[in-house]
């Protein structure tokens, strides 16, 4: 090993053992002063859970010389909450730009890892000088901060000394790298539900008042649609509708109302389920949105608790912003609702914009526990409190016209395994219902896990009745389910609409389609194909429990392939009255087929420096050995080895979308709404250049010296690489947004078909299959194949 590797290092190792705790207890004692901290101490007031080592320290205050760069951090960010958070987020990288305390605290943690954990032999000049030079501007900061010199003083006194470099060096062998995220606090969880609440309260409004003003823009035509149907809706609806007829605006009409309006007066086409359930991944009309709108504020307003855990959280905001650009492509080019979404994942949040908003979703169901029963607790809202009332009402003025039954939905909070509890619950519906009085189970189905059942209307003459009943049904449930673990179980009842069908459990009829991966060499002969379809034929007749088995049954095999020699359409749809030769004359289109087509899972890759780490990858792209992804929640690029080792972060001033690669140091990056293409060098992990395009840019890719950019999903512009725009090029379809450019010809998509062109924009051929839907990216190889994800 060189001595000038391990002298680089060995200064580096000062910095973290003599310079950066001196940094962090001079910020804690700007906030905090040490007989404050000693007194609570003493006292154990303190909420965070301290380490055997943090205890010998803490027992040394109001001495706090020998505190560590990890504790004063802990005690600043989670007992005092002194910090606000890095626009980066913690446990990130900040940008340049990016220079408040909060920031060059990350710094300090980022550094003091990276300088344990790097090899002495890969401490290059470079790689010194840069980390000497970015610590000498964070001290410098924080000193004007605190308004003193002492830790610029102290930074050039360590730079200038002489050191033993191998005593150093095994000192920093025992400093440990610090968490850059601690577990989630009660406070994470909250705020997620508040960041997740600002699109419920202000986005998803305003994009129904948009659709219901698309289907009738003149608000008093609308209102003379309802007249007859006025004495359905409650009496503050109808004064707001009665309303409509002065006023041509709709800013007064709610969630529920718009809902309500456009479901029965027919506005909008039903969803692809119906009314009522929550719609498929592949299901992306406008009815299908309008009715996960309601059934995603429903879930998190009917909430009993108001704690998010990280992947649930994930998974609501990228529903959510499925949701707003699905929207955004219906009104082109005068939405952006997408992108506002996105801003409210990462948006800047105080103490009183959380409770804002945290009460504003509370406040639509307002969920109270209204009877517990160990160890179930049951809640219900408003909604139901007020149809209760109602129902009493018509119960005891007889007014009921000799209705039996009514329909409620039962919600597990937090359940379990609910794929499993749905598929045992409904295939047990005659054995639970087996002794109940005054309840009877229907279906089971998802959104947590909910329990669908038709009530006596007699069972809700008293709380007592209503609450007897319940628990008796549920008892029933319990003992046939894996639930919870913990000690009580939170369940949530709602009234459902009289015109909501209920798909009970049931056999299938009609066309069945079944996918396999066959390898080429099966298919050889016709004697090996048949003896493959006899093994085929057999496993499915094995379990099919004995239904079907006594007709004949009629298979039609259809190839599945995306290469097309002549320019045609290759859609394949399912009908039911499909008949055989149809099928046939389908399979006959000049195709040519690539076999054998399959895939298979070679390799996770971890690329979160935490396990607290959140990322919303958009998009990912391979140069050389190297994987770049582009991370919204950070407005970063993520760069790792192939292998997943070795993975750093680029800060960037955009949120980063999509990317292409120009060359093995340089990629480009579009910002969607920012309007700009970064042009980035992953060598120097910095931006040199920034684009200016004249409308929100998508989908881009780098073809002889050129840049093709999808703007505004509507043209292709094809510019050098200082943004001049040399030529544009018409898309075949509204709705384009991801691109890739091979050679001579040039791919793209909208969410339903890949369409093939030339240069000049002319379709050669369109490929569409109606079950995917929701398409997201392409790209291809060299051999001409084109690869496509999907959402």
């Amino acid at each position: 090993m060189s001595d000038k590797f391990k002298e680089r290092h060995a200064k580096l190792g000062c910095m973290v053992l003599r310079l950066f705790p001196k940094v962090m207890q001079m910020i804690l004692k700007y906030y905090i002063t040490p007989e404050g901290l000693h007194t609570r101490f003493s006292k154990n007031d303190f909420r965070l859970v301290f380490t055997n080592n943090e205890v010998d320290l803490m027992e040394k205050l109001p001495n706090i010389d020998d505190f560590t760069v990890e504790i004063s951090y802990k005690i600043l960010r989670f007992e005092f909450n002194m910090l606000h958070e890095p626009r980066c987020k913690w446990g990130n990288v900040p940008h340049d730009t990016e220079v408040e305390i909060a920031d060059d605290i990350q710094r300090i943690i980022n550094a003091t890892n990276s300088i344990i954990k790097i090899n002495t032999n890969n401490v290059t000049e470079n790689y010194s000088e840069n980390l000497l030079e970015e610590i000498k501007m964070m001290v410098t900061r924080i000193d004007s901060y605190l308004k003193q010199d002492d830790l610029g003083r102290l930074y050039n006194s360590l730079c200038k000394s002489e050191i033993d470099s191998n005593s150093i060096l095994q000192d920093l062998t025992r400093v440990k790298a610090i968490e850059e995220s601690l577990p989630d606090t009660e406070r994470d969880k909250r705020e997620r539900y508040s960041r997740l609440s600002i699109p419920v309260i202000e986005t998803f409004p305003q994009i129904l008042r948009d659709v219901i003003r698309k289907c009738e823009p003149v608000a008093k035509h609308l209102y003379q649609k309802c007249v007859p149907l006025l004495k359905t809706f409650f009496p503050e609806q109808q004064r707001i509708i009665k309303d409509l007829q002065y006023a041509n605006t709709y800013e007064s009409l709610d969630v529920t109302l718009i809902y309500q309006l456009l479901r029965q007066l027919s506005l909008i086409p039903l969803p692809t389920k119906g009314w009522g359930k929550l719609p498929d991944k592949v299901d992306i009309n406008l009815g299908d949105d309008v009715e996960r709108i309601r059934c995603f504020r429903n879930n998190l307003a009917h909430r009993s608790d108001t704690k998010i855990e990280t992947n649930e959280f994930n998974e609501y905001f990228n529903e959510f912003r499925s949701i707003g650009h699905r929207m955004d492509l219906n009104f082109p080019q005068t939405t952006n609702y997408e992108q506002e979404i996105v801003g409210y994942r990462t948006c800047v949040m105080d103490t009183a914009m959380q409770a804002k908003y945290e009460n504003a979703m509370m406040e639509i169901e307002n969920m109270k526990l209204r009877f517990e029963k160990r160890p179930i607790k049951f809640y219900w809202g408003d909604d139901f409190d007020t149809w209760l009332t109602n129902l009493r009402s018509l119960l005891k003025d007889e007014k009921l016209e000799g209705r039996q039954q009514v329909r409620v939905q039962i919600i597990f909070q937090n359940e379990e395994e609910v794929e499993r509890n749905i598929v045992v619950l409904n295939s047990l519906t005659e054995e639970i219902n087996e002794g109940l009085s005054g309840i009877e189970f229907i279906v089971a189905t998802k959104g947590s896990l909910v329990l669908n059942v038709f009530i006596l209307v007699e069972m809700l003459e008293t709380d007592e009745k209503l609450l007897t009943t319940l628990a008796v049904f549920l008892e029933k449930i319990l003992a046939r389910i894996t639930t919870v673990t913990s000690e009580t179980i939170d369940i949530v009842v709602l009234p459902i609409e009289e015109s909501t069908q209920w798909n009970k459990p049931k056999s299938i009829g009609g066309q069945i389609c079944i996918e396999f991966d066959i390898e080429a060499q099966l298919l050889e002969t016709d004697d090996k194909m048949k003896a493959q379809l006899i093994k085929i034929s057999d496993a499915i007749l094995k379990h099919s429990n004995g239904s079907g088995t006594n007709q004949n049954i009629t298979a039609t095999l259809l190839p599945i392939n995306l290469e097309i020699e002549e320019p045609l359409e290759h859609s394949v749809t399912s009908k039911e009255n499909t008949s055989t030769e149809e099928s046939f004359t389908q399979a006959q289109a000049p195709v040519k087929y690539n076999l054998p087509v399959s895939v298979s899972l070679r390799q996770q890759l971890n690329i979160k420096k935490s396990d607290y780490e959140s990322l919303v990858i958009f998009s990912c792209i391979k140069t050389g050995n190297t994987l770049l992804f582009t991370d919204l929640s950070h407005d970063r690029l993520i760069i790792c080895n192939s292998d997943g080792t070795d993975i750093h972060h680029i800060s960037l001033s955009y949120t980063p979308e999509y990317i292409t690669v120009i060359d093995s140091n340089t990629v480009a990056v579009s910002c969607i709404y920012n309007k700009t293409i970064l042009i980035i060098n992953i060598s120097t992990r910095s931006v040199t250049s920034t684009i200016k395009t004249s409308g929100s840019c998508y989908g881009i890719s780098y073809n002889d010296n050129n840049l093709y950019v999808v703007i505004d999903r509507s043209i292709i512009h094809v510019m050098d690489l200082t943004g001049k725009v040399i030529r544009t090029i018409p898309v075949p379809s509204v709705g384009i947004y991801d691109i890739t450019v091979d050679r001579d010809r040039l791919v793209c998509i909208d969410t339903a078909s890949i369409y093939c062109c030339s240069l000049d924009g002319k379709v050669m051929w369109k490929f569409k299959i109606d079950e995917f839907q929701d398409l997201c990216r392409v790209t291809t190889d060299n051999e001409g194949n084109v690869y496509v994800t999907g959402g």
